[in-house]
């Protein structure tokens, strides 16, 4: 474990136990939106996990039952029909919404039951064209490269490869470093950069896309969710491109297309969808463009709460907070994460 995990374990305790955590509880003129992507047990999986992704299943299903002891869970449309009402004042305990970005197959397997045990609810964000394929992000690609490299190894001994190529080249440490260094690199280029780059590094490493089993939902579990009324689903985009490496054009297409396949799949209501911008990335252009598409509000990977009582906040700029393994296997680290205190 990080020195620096273990630092801020130690403090979440008297933090949270001298009530400068607990007070901030009872203000409920705010809602925090909360953010994970994966539910997984580190130690199973068989790809590389970046850090930030995941959550274990135990420390998942104890998240849930602080939220409920401390929090009003509420769908992301109930809580905004109660703000367009102005009805939040009623609620006894700060309004919390729990979002998943990606659709993961592990939610299905591991986030859902949980949530089921607890009757809580969340909103998935699908990027409707991986949704029941087994195609993978360009990261999990990734994953597999970075995996096969020996800790001491230079990922590429070519003079003729591009700045790219040699900025992953000269990365060192561990195999997680690399891996995490080498997404910062790639992740704002445009896909068809990315695609070059990780033709370059597999063919240096013979590895290649393979036909393995799914990563992502099926169509026939995100209905069965839906049916259960416990999960909401929302567009995470369709191909999940970073939009602002995109064009206008393209943008909105991903934009139709997707919030289409939501409503023709049946797994959304036509009076409110929600949308996620992919890694966040957004412009006040595009976030226009999303409301434009029809969209009911937007949520960014900007950290913090939504004030209720601000006439200026913009529902297509939501802020989230990431919850994430590392920061937040504790309850008063959970807690301290929350507030911004980690």
């Amino acid at each position: 474990m990080k020195y620096s995990i273990i630092i801020k374990k130690s403090l979440s305790y008297p933090f949270y136990y001298i009530h400068k955590v607990k007070a901030l509880f009872e203000n409920n003129k705010s809602i925090i939106i909360l953010m994970y992507h994966r539910i997984i047990q580190k130690s199973i999986s068989r790809v590389l996990l970046q850090e930030g992704m995941y959550v274990n299943p135990d420390t998942f299903h104890q998240q849930i039952k602080f939220l409920k002891e401390n929090f009003a869970i509420m769908s992301l449309e109930e809580c905004f029909q109660k703000i367009k009402k102005n009805t939040y004042g009623n609620e006894k305990k700060q309004l919390c919404c729990i979002t998943f970005d990606d659709g993961w197959k592990d939610f299905y397997d591991n986030a859902f039951e949980i949530l089921k045990s607890q009757d809580a609810c969340a909103t998935v964000f699908l990027p409707t064209d991986y949704i029941g394929t087994k195609k993978r992000y360009w990261t999990d690609h990734l994953a597999k490269i970075i995996s096969g490299i020996k800790q001491d190894e230079k990922i590429i001994k070519n003079d003729n490869s591009n700045n790219i190529i040699n900025g992953i080249e000269n990365l060192r440490g561990s195999i997680a470093e690399r891996y995490e260094g080498s997404i910062r690199i790639l992740k704002n280029l445009p896909m068809h950069e990315i695609d070059n780059v990780l033709d370059e590094l597999g063919e240096r490493f013979n590895v290649y896309p393979g036909s393995e089993d799914r990563s992502f939902v099926s169509w026939e579990e995100v209905k069965e969710m839906h049916e259960s009324g416990l999960v909401n689903f929302g567009s995470h985009a369709s191909s999940h491109r970073i939009l602002t490496t995109i064009s206008e054009e393209e943008v909105m297409e991903e934009l139709l297309q997707s919030k289409n396949k939501l409503i023709e799949e049946d797994v959304v209501s036509k009076s409110f969808v929600p949308f996620a911008y992919p890694n966040g990335n957004h412009t006040d252009r595009i976030a226009r463009m999303v409301e434009a598409a029809g969209y009911s509000i937007a949520v960014t990977t900007n950290r913090g709460w939504n004030c209720l009582t601000d006439d200026n906040i913009d529902r297509y700029k939501l802020k989230r907070v990431g919850i994430h393994q590392d920061m937040a296997s504790t309850d008063t680290m959970f807690a301290c994460r929350i507030h911004g205190l980690f």
